[in-house]
């Protein structure tokens, strides 16, 4: 190793700590500082516009929250589970994790998005404990969970990563529960607080905002913690740091 690569290691094994630290916090006390709501496409949709508000909670949550009033739902046969999406938009993020606290008003669809570069591309998990879409594109109605890939505007819009029907368990309306998302290196793992795991992996979009996806739900959001990290491959060695060594050589 030359002078500049342990320079660069040594410069990075000072940030590196710092970096995967770097969290950011968002509590809704006062305003939506960074967040852009963003509505499905008109063609796309059954019902809207949405209409998304901080508001104290309702719904056993604490303090204020940000809050989805409306019934807004797509596509306009009842074919896919869209609507409405919160997305934060003041940074993006490749590997991270990101929690929140939920509640739920309703029964209808109700997931978070990543990679999201608009509404047609970018993640999804997604879950429903009502029977709907009426006339699913799949044949699948819920109730389930399942992680998508966006892939444009116009049907199909979705491509199932991996779906949880048989094994799914509703969630609880109108009681807290808490979200973990953890996406590495297109690997993504999502998390419910009563228990509920779904995995899914793809490597097509690297980057991009995180949110809130609902179809027809009500509901309640609010703690939203995003604290990024660099990829480790299988072996367990940091990627990025192994990179930048290579390059300093």
């Amino acid at each position: 190793m030359n002078r500049h690569a342990a320079s660069t290691a040594i410069a990075l094994a000072f940030w590196l700590p710092i970096c995967l630290n770097a969290q950011t916090t968002i509590t809704f006390d006062n305003e939506m500082k960074g967040w852009e709501i963003v509505d499905e496409p008109a063609k796309n949709l059954g019902e809207g516009p949405s209409a998304w508000s901080i508001r104290k909670s309702q719904l056993g949550l604490s303090g204020n929250v940000l809050f989805q009033s409306s019934n807004a739902w797509g596509s306009p046969a009842d074919s896919q589970l869209m609507g409405t999406f919160a997305v934060y938009t003041a940074e993006k993020f490749r590997n991270f994790t990101l929690e929140m606290d939920v509640a739920a008003q309703d029964n209808d669809g109700m997931g978070l998005v990543w990679a999201f570069t608009g509404t047609d591309r970018h993640y999804r998990v997604i879950m429903i404990n009502d029977v709907w879409p009426e006339l699913a594109l799949d044949k699948v109605r819920g109730p389930f969970m399942r992680m998508d890939k966006r892939t444009s505007d116009d049907e199909p819009w979705y491509a199932v990563l991996t779906m949880m029907k048989g094994d799914y368990k509703p969630y609880a309306e109108r009681v807290p529960l808490h979200w973990k998302l953890v996406v590495n290196a297109g690997k993504f793992r999502f998390e419910r607080g009563d228990g509920l795991v779904i995995e899914g992996a793809d490597t097509a979009y690297v980057e991009g905002s995180i949110g809130i996806q609902l179809y027809a739900q009500q509901a309640e959001f609010d703690n939203v913690k995003i604290t990024p990290a660099l990829a480790v491959d299988p072996s367990g060695k940091t990627t990025a740091l192994l990179g930048e060594l290579k390059s300093a050589r």
